[in-house]
């Protein structure tokens, strides 16, 4: 199956902030190619995904770019578009460490105590364990009450 999701870029920005930096960050790197005017809104290796989501080519002056395509490019950024085609096997899984702190989590469901509606579960969280399948069964069951719980669904919780 294919999954599609889409993530934020620019969260902490609203689509007319992001705008207004847009244009700012035009004007001042006018003589530069988009793939340059871009270097302080965008970690460099996103840039060039992002310009190629957006339809616009890397290497047009960022003076010459139309307002459509500036339009085109905000909407990517603030919908930057992943799409799941498969998983990798499960003997290439690798264990990673570090991630939100558990004290930031409600255990009993997942839930964000910060971010109100975001289940985390997994390798975002700084969670450790053995590996050989601890780290696995672990990120699984949350998952289940991170998703029972997302749904509203506390009686299998």
């Amino acid at each position: 199956y294919q999954v599609t999701g889409y993530i934020d870029l620019k969260p902490a920005l609203t689509e007319e902030v992001l705008d207004q930096r847009i244009l700012r960050d035009l004007q001042k790197f006018r003589l530069k190619q988009m793939s340059n005017a871009l270097s302080e809104l965008l970690p460099r290796r996103l840039i060039d995904v992002v310009l190629k989501l957006s339809d616009i080519p890397a290497e047009i002056p960022a003076a010459e770019l139309k307002k459509a395509q500036r339009i085109h490019l905000r909407q990517t950024i603030k919908k930057l578009p992943l799409t799941i085609t498969e998983a990798r096997p499960i003997e290439e899984a690798i264990v990673t460490a570090g991630g939100i702190s558990t004290k930031e989590v409600n255990s009993s469901t997942m839930e964000s105590k910060i971010v109100r509606g975001l289940y985390l579960a997994g390798e975002v969280l700084d969670v450790h364990a053995f590996t050989g399948g601890y780290n696995l069964q672990a990120a699984f069951s949350m998952g289940r009450m991170a998703a029972l719980s997302a749904a509203g669904d506390k009686t299998d919780a």
